[in-house]
């Protein structure tokens, strides 16, 4: 039989309306309420080589970092600290964007060496430098740095220590911005094991046990933003390669964990989306 063309497919106004009538509302129970499709690329802007949700996540990752660094704000010659700087990739692109020096500090091993490969790579190792260190017990001296950020990173510490040392290493006058998920929520056993388990973290605290904290540090808050948003959809695309990519994973991290990861992560999208907000706080080290 003959492929009809797509002149030929006739559907009628009244078909039209009755699927909508009956199964429109999927639609909006998917997309949302404008019923069409989201401008994830724009037209007048560079299309992704790359549709994998990984690709798309990391982009979003870097327009993050542009918001955390405008956000900080550090000026010519300033000398930043990064609490928990991972592999160095949001440090690279503060000394890139900015003419000021970054050191990070992480108590993994293995971060800190690909961060020092990167700021190699890049021929950047005279303004950037990382170092294996732990953030509550600093090995640098009082008022050393101008500026200073901890970006998902304080909840893996004691968090009155990491902030009396982040406030001990500042000069009077820097900033400190920290990035910090707070509890809203009872949490049950459940919950408990999602953070001390899943995501290697304590738990959090509410906002004003992380004002009191920072208060008893002795600093003073300049900026709060919700950023909850965001982490509930990096939730849901960790959740979506995840099941994705299992196999893949399970031979690279062993069935066991990759088991833990799947069967946390209904729980871990649960917790942060109902019982977690997730804060921008911008603290001040006072000039007196």
């Amino acid at each position: 039989m003959p492929q009809e063309s797509a002149q030929e497919l006739k559907v009628t106004a009244e078909e039209v309306g009755d699927w909508y009538d009956q199964f429109g509302d999927i639609y909006h129970q998917t997309l949302g309420e404008s019923v069409h499709c989201g401008l994830w690329f724009p037209p007048d802007e560079p299309h992704p080589t790359s549709m994998d949700l990984v690709d798309l996540s990391s982009r979003a990752q870097d327009r993050y970092t542009d918001y955390l660094i405008r956000t900080l704000d550090p000026r010519p010659g300033d000398h930043v600290l990064d609490i928990g700087c991972g592999t160095g990739r949001s440090a690279l692109k503060l000394v890139q964007q900015r003419d000021a020096r970054v050191t990070g500090v992480a108590i993994s091993k293995e971060q800190i060496a690909r961060a020092n490969r990167l700021a190699n790579e890049h021929g950047l190792t005279d303004r950037l430098t990382f170092e294996h260190a732990d953030a509550m017990a600093l090995p640098y001296e009082d008022g050393t740095f101008d500026r200073a950020w901890a970006v998902e990173s304080i909840c893996h510490m004691d968090r009155a220590k990491a902030l009396q040392e982040a406030w001990r290493v500042l000069r009077p006058g820097g900033d400190l911005m920290v990035l910090e998920s707070v509890v809203t929520g009872e949490l049950t056993e459940e919950d408990v094991a999602v953070f001390q388990g899943m995501l290697a973290a304590n738990l959090p605290p509410t906002l004003p046990e992380f004002f009191g904290l920072a208060g008893d540090a002795g600093f003073e808050t300049l900026e709060l933003k919700d950023l909850s948003a965001n982490l509930a959809m990096t939730m849901n695309v960790m959740a979506l390669v995840c099941h994705d990519r299992k196999e893949e994973f399970t031979e690279r991290f062993g069935a066991e964990f990759m088991e833990g990861v799947i069967q946390g992560l209904p729980r871990a999208r649960e917790v942060v989306a109902r019982k977690t907000r997730f804060f921008l706080v911008l603290l001040r080290k006072p000039l007196a």
